[in-house]
């Protein structure tokens, strides 16, 4: 990437100060940032209902920030701006998946790396992926997401706290053992992400299942600042733990984040921790924002080269050598314009005042009103009409720094998914909304969001209720109508479904992904000639659209088509060739057609490229139990426990192998090891009796003490 002309910053009254360490005493740094973490559900922050024993031990031995606030209630962005010291105006990315950072934009990575420091960072959620180019500077970046569980619907690919933190203090400590050069380490935690699920909930006896997800991000920080401890590298790091946002929780009617710049949502944790620079058991209460991380982090190692940013150098005043500055507080969400077509939420908080520009502007008093529940703007006054010049300013200021317009990193086929799942408006609907102010279309908004909540917990009565209650209204609303098709599929009334697919195409025919969704349906009914139809004009739409080649390789095969069948195939490769979805795709379709081998030779072409896939593992490994190859089964399934050892699953796998070939004293001690990670609602030991590979388990004469007492073990769970 290209290197630009190094300056320093200037940005303020605290700028320019003289670096805070000598070159040869750098401490090294850690960053973690929570996902979806408001402030108020933290101990530190007086909840006294909150179990983040590790959060408020940092905030006890170093600062807590009482007024910090983020650019952004969405994570790429609010990221984007924490590692550049940019608001998003300035760095240009202002949705998740839609933007990715350019390149020509420094990263606080590149400057630490320049300054001789160790890079690594490990995410734990899809959305921060390196095709959003916050990878540069970083020698290691970990977003292999591929060894967890498939996503929920309607949600994406994650990795909870304990597996996130096991990786990076893997790198910790290999690189703490290696070399004596200071280390920047960026950890993310994504546990406090609708749908909330931590196991957290029943062992603590937690208020909320919000506050669990909490707790169980608060492990992850707990387990990295003890291997600093055991490292003895805890006091020569500088630790900052934030969050990238936070969560409206039914607030304002906004049930989770990203449409309105509420506190909520923009007020954020923030602590500060290291002894030899920075008071302990402090409390700092002046204005800060995400961006004066950036600044403020390499002026405490004492960087050289600090390029242009609009963030302040907090230092001095967090060590109490200055007043806090009374800096204004920049916010913004682009999602109600990026998604849906409404207009966007820009937000100023400065002076204890809040000013919210919309088509109907909003005006708090946070310091009487911290809940902002009272909107003071009735007509502009001088007050409103200075913060309002104030975000002007912010938002004119970010000029020079904009590089070449940002790039849409999805391709035409992920808009198309988002489009189909209610996550973005097609721009037929969009033009219904042009310029409404999202306090307007949040209740529409809200429901929608509610239906594919129902939805993700199987509830698909209420799902389907809700979706015609906005139909009723809103006859034309495509998300609503595609998230009906969905839910309808999955309840198994097909016509139903391709009933509302089909008139969701009538409002808008160029949907791919509907069209494609009418073939998966028609697949499903063995009406293999309308699917091909159907496919064949989602490729048209959409000529990289692999899973449509692959149902027109699938009906190809069903005709009898061999060869067509492997055009369609060979394609789907061609226009996927590094991600796995193509091959593992064959490699399903052939497993499910009991074609074993093939099958395997797919899986292990996924397992070339993305190594760390657990379900290709698994998959591989009962085509080679299938083909009688128990060593590769066996290698297969060990792999799988290695890199998931809570998952039940590989150890069941090797039990049924074990049976297979006669082990029974194994086969007894691998089902008993699945049974202590089997989830509630896994009645292992009815899996178990309906298994033809555990036949030689169930004839021994140890097996119904062995049932028995799984059973009473699950009971007891």
């Amino acid at each position: 990437m290209r290197q630009s002309t190094c300056i320093l910053v200037v940005c303020g009254v605290l700028c320019g100060a003289p670096p805070a360490v000598a070159q040869g005493a750098r401490p090294n740094v850690l960053l973690i940032t929570l996902d979806t973490t408001r402030a108020d559900r933290l101990g530190s922050y007086g909840y006294g209902l909150a179990r983040t024993q590790a959060f408020d031990a940092l905030a006890n031995d170093g600062i807590v920030c009482t007024n910090a606030v983020t650019t952004a209630p969405i994570t790429l962005p609010a990221h984007a701006s924490i590692m550049t010291g940019l608001l998003p105006p300035a760095h240009g990315v202002r949705d998740n998946g839609a933007y990715t950072l350019d390149a020509d934009h420094i990263t606080l990575a590149e400057v630490l790396k320049q300054n001789g420091y160790a890079t690594a960072a490990f995410v734990s959620a899809i959305v921060l992926s390196r095709r959003y180019n916050l990878s540069q500077g970083f020698d290691t970046y970990d977003d292999d997401l591929w060894a967890e569980d498939e996503p929920k619907l309607f949600m994406i690919r994650d990795r909870p706290a304990p597996r996130t933190a096991e990786r990076a203090i893997h790198w910790l400590n290999d690189r703490v053992a290696r070399s004596d050069a200071p280390f920047f380490l960026w950890v993310h935690f994504f546990d406090p992400h609708q749908p909330y699920e931590s196991r957290y909930a029943n062992r603590h006896l937690l208020p909320t299942a919000y506050d669990a997800e909490i707790a169980q991000a608060d492990e992850g920080i707990h387990a990295i600042v003890e291997s600093l401890r055991t490292a003895n590298a805890l006091d020569s790091t500088l630790i900052v733990v934030t969050a990238d946002h936070g969560e409206s929780l039914g607030e304002h009617g906004e049930k989770t984040h990203a449409i309105f710049v509420y506190d909520a949502t923009v007020r954020v944790p923030l602590v500060l921790r290291y002894p030899a620079l920075l008071p302990r058991g402090a409390r700092y209460d002046g204005p800060v924002s995400c961006i004066d991380l950036f600044p403020t982090i390499l002026s405490t190692i004492g960087a050289t080269n600090v390029p242009a940013n609009q963030g302040a150098n907090l230092l001095p005043a967090l060590r109490g050598d200055a007043p806090p500055p009374q800096l204004p507080q920049y916010s913004e969400s682009l999602l109600s314009e990026v998604g849906f077509g409404m207009a966007p939420l820009y937000a100023v908080r400065h002076e204890g005042k809040k000013y919210i520009r919309a088509p109907k502007p909003e005006l708090y008093d946070l310091a009487a009103d911290p809940r902002e529940a009272a909107n003071r703007f009735i007509v502009p006054t001088p007050e409103s009409q200075r913060l309002d010049a104030t975000l002007q300013r912010l938002i004119d200021g970010s000029v020079p720094f904009r590089k070449t317009a940002p790039t849409n990193p999805m391709d035409a086929e992920t808009l198309e998914t988002l489009r189909a799942l209610g996550y973005m408006a097609t721009e037929r609907q969009r033009d219904t909304v042009v310029g409404m102010d999202p306090k307007d279309g949040m209740a529409l908004y809200a429901k929608l969001e509610n239906a594919r909540h129902a939805a993700q917990r199987r509830d698909y009565t209420a799902s389907e209720t809700l979706l015609r209650e906005i139909l009723d209204t809103n006859p034309n609303h495509i998300s609503a109508r595609n998230v009906l098709g969905l839910v309808l599929m999955r309840m198994g009334k097909y016509d139903d479904a391709a009933k509302e697919y089909l008139a969701s195409l009538e409002t808008d025919p160029s949907q791919a992904r509907v069209l494609h969704m009418l073939g998966v349906l028609r697949v499903r009914q063995k009406r293999f000639d309308e699917a091909r139809t159907f496919c064949r004009r989602a490729v048209e739409i959409a000529p990289n659209l692999v899973e449509s080649m692959v149902i027109l390789g699938f009906t190809a095969a069903q005709n009898g088509d061999n060869a067509e069948a492997e055009l369609w195939y060979e394609r789907a490769l061609k226009a996927d060739p590094t991600m796995p979805r193509a091959q593992l795709a064959f490699a399903d379709l052939y497993f499910l057609r009991e074609q074993y081998g093939d099958a395997l030779a797919y899986y292990r072409k996924v397992l070339d490229t993305t190594p760390n896939h657990f379900a290709a593992l698994l998959q591989a490994g009962l085509c080679a139990q299938r083909q009688s190859k128990p060593g590769e089964a066996i290698d297969l399934f060990q792999r799988a426990a290695t890199l998931r050892p809570d998952s039940w699953i590989p150890p069941y796998n090797l039990a049924c192998v074990s049976a297979q070939q006669g082990n029974l004293g194994d086969a007894d001690r691998l089902l008993r090891a699945s049974a202590k990670l089997a989830p509630d609602d896994t009645d292992l030991v009815e899996i178990a009796r309906r298994d033809p590979d555990l036949a030689g388990l169930r004839a021994d004469p140890r097996w119904e003490g062995l049932a028995r007492e799984l059973g009473l073990k699950q009971q007891a769970k």
